[in-house]
């Protein structure tokens, strides 16, 4: 029967599987025991996807021969492919054992081992791999893979370049170079290599992927979606690419679009929390709070201790004026995951806006204060987030000094930023509070602290009883002979503009300077510009502009809020996008035409045009997404009736 095998051996090396097979089966007829028969019937059934089968009779093998290194391996490639992977490892050991110089076994044992998550093992078995076949691009290309997860990854892009330099039409090395490039920071480079792979293997979804991944990281947010488009054209449930792409999309504030890939990934992960905390952001910036919510509560019920969805569906419940639940859960804003969570990803307006934060140690703080009487204790309140937040809920400080009439030994310190210590100064005075700035050395000494934007939740504020009285600051007098005279006579209206913050990812707190165009058309009107920095083309664009002389830019000389005070104090009054600008001139009593965002920040509500924190004001609201034009235009004409 010898030539029945051997014939069956030369189907087999040919590609002719069922001649090998009735070749290998009638062997096995006639001799049962026929080690390479069995051997190679294995084989060929798990080429032919039978693992089960192949282990059963590659094992009969190895027990007929159990000193044959590879009979070892293939046992351990059938193990592998059932699953079975401690099982395969000490096969692939064994194998090893019997013949320590076999490079195949090394290799398979990395593969094995970085399936387990066990990298540092795998990097040992690819790396005795890559001295044993120094020309093999795979093991160059998996030790790299290892290295990456290791971590190390200038060292795994050195295993990707060894790769590429043997093979280099070696698309997923390009890929796992791009990835490793990505992790050192050069995102250039890391897109030049995805891109490269593509050339060689346009179908390649990981390379799409990893491309828009990396686009939408570093804003190309355009591109980022044509390339997670590109990866679902040919894997249309891949959950990862339907995340990226409502990510990208919402990113460029098509929320409308973004909802579909969303509820896509969920419906293929009910369990991706992420994906509902994104949906819900989704339908928030929107205006769907109801939907909102419904998307956060899922986030918590897959994971309860998810920060950013409490601290969305806490702000969406202060949108709709529910301080009773929305306050408390309000809290979660001081957790580090959610404001990680919320810099990184949330629109203004619809998450956390990150700002100034206090430079005490969390964990050297005095115990958070509740609301309690303070019986001769200090209280340290402390500024968070951005100018005006502090402007804004600086007004809860006197309600707090205020409670402690009585008790002449309570001191409260309020801790802001130094810019705004010169404003904010005379208000303390008189409110018998030491204001100290954020930073300043020695720190001061308290018994109790409490940030100042949970104060609100401290003296159990609700949405109907806010402190409104206006103004509680005011420029000193200092500050207003500086600026006496300064702004011209009286012939005009003097109005003050703003029309961008400080801009963060996702910004939807700017307008474009030529929307303004409505504005300073009007006639009878010298525009103060309130904002003390302006870009290069900004500047040009005034320069060349054919009203410029009723454009009045204050720059360097407005040096702190004191002085923009000031500068208010003497004006007719003040248009402003949603920024520091604004809540100084609401702070100040000034007559304010607030321009908002469709999805504006939940201090403003919904569904009004008035405010509870500031009476004079005038919010005037995107009727939908990107509608500055209209927005603008509602100002022009009130401006013009008034």
């Amino acid at each position: 029967m010898e030539p029945v095998f051997v014939r069956a051996y030369a189907a087999h090396r040919d590609g002719r599987l069922d001649d090998a097979e009735r070749g290998y089966r009638a062997t096995l007829d006639v001799d049962p025991v026929h080690v390479d028969a069995l051997h190679l019937l294995g084989v060929l059934r798990h080429q032919q996807g039978q693992h089960a089968e192949a282990a059963d009779l590659v094992r009969r093998a190895v027990a007929l021969r159990p000193d044959d290194a590879a009979l070892q391996l293939n046992l351990g490639n059938t193990l592998k492919a059932l699953g079975q992977l401690e099982g395969a490892i000490e096969r692939f050991r064994n194998a090893l054992t019997l013949s320590p110089a076999f490079a195949l076994a090394h290799y398979n044992l990395g593969n094995a081992y970085a399936t387990i998550g066990r990298h540092e093992d795998a990097m040992y078995a690819f790396g005795h791999a890559v001295r044993l076949q120094p020309g093999d691009a795979s093991s160059h290309n998996n030790l790299g893979n290892a290295l990456h997860a290791l971590g190390r990854h200038a060292e795994a892009a050195e295993a990707f370049r060894r790769a590429l330099k043997i093979r280099p039409g070696h698309a997923g090395a390009h890929n796992n170079l791009g990835m490793s490039l990505n992790a050192l920071g050069d995102s250039a480079g890391a897109v030049e290599q995805f891109q490269k792979a593509l050339r060689l293997e346009p179908r390649f979804v990981a390379a799409h992927f990893n491309l828009a991944n990396t686009l939408d990281a570093t804003g190309y947010h355009g591109n980022a979606v044509h390339g997670f488009e590109a990866a679902l054209a040919l894997q249309p449930r891949f959950v990862p690419a339907l995340f990226g792409l409502g990510n990208a999309l919402a990113a460029l504030g098509r929320h409308d679009e973004a909802i579909a890939p969303y509820e896509r990934a969920i419906g293929a992960d009910p369990k991706f929390a992420l994906a509902w905390l994104a949906l819900g952001t989704a339908h928030h910036a929107l205006g769907r709070h109801a939907a909102a919510l419904r998307a956060f509560d899922e986030a918590l019920r897959v994971r309860p201790d998810l920060a950013a969805a409490h601290l969305n569906r806490a702000l969406t419940w202060l949108t709709l004026g529910d301080f009773r639940r929305g306050l408390p859960e309000y809290e979660w804003r001081l957790d580090p995951a959610a404001r990680e969570f919320a810099h990184a990803n949330a629109p203004s307006g619809a998450g956390y806006a990150p700002g100034a934060v206090s430079a005490a140690n969390p964990s050297r703080q005095p115990p958070r204060w509740h609301g309690e009487a303070l019986n001769g204790r200090t209280l340290l309140i402390q500024a968070e987030q951005g100018f005006g937040d502090t402007l804004q809920f600086v007004r809860f400080v006197p309600l707090v000094a205020a409670a402690r009439e009585g008790n002449a030994n309570s001191r409260i310190v309020l801790e802001v930023q130094a810019a705004l210590i010169p404003l904010i100064a005379p208000a303390a005075e008189a409110w018998r509070v030491t204001l100290v700035a954020q930073g300043a050395l020695p720190r001061p000494v308290a018994d109790l602290h409490c940030p100042l934007l949970s104060l609100p939740l401290a003296l159990g504020t609700q949405a109907n009883d806010l402190p409104a009285r206006t103004p509680y600051l005011e420029a000193s007098a200092a500050y207003r002979r500086k600026w006496r005279g300064s702004l011209g006579g009286q012939a005009r209206r003097k109005i003050g503009l703003a029309w961008s913050g400080r801009q963060q990812k996702h910004e939807n707190r700017s307008i474009p300077l030529a929307a303004l165009e409505p504005l300073f058309a009007l006639e009878g009107i010298d525009w103060i510009v309130l904002q003390p920095a302006l870009s290069d083309a900004e500047h040009a664009a005034l320069d060349a502009h054919p009203r410029s002389r009723s454009i009045h830019r204050l720059g360097a000389k407005l040096e702190d809020f004191a002085d923009t005070a000031a500068v208010i104090e003497r004006l007719d009054g003040v248009v402003s996008i949603d920024t520091s600008i604004g809540h100084l001139a609401g702070a100040l009593g000034a007559k304010l035409w607030l321009m908002l965002p469709f999805a504006a920040d939940w201090r403003w509500f919904a569904h009004t045009s008035d405010s509870p924190w500031y009476p004079r004001a005038r919010l005037v609201r995107q009727p939908h997404p990107h509608a500055w034009d209209d927005v603008v235009a509602t100002v022009a004409r009130e401006l013009r009736e008034a």
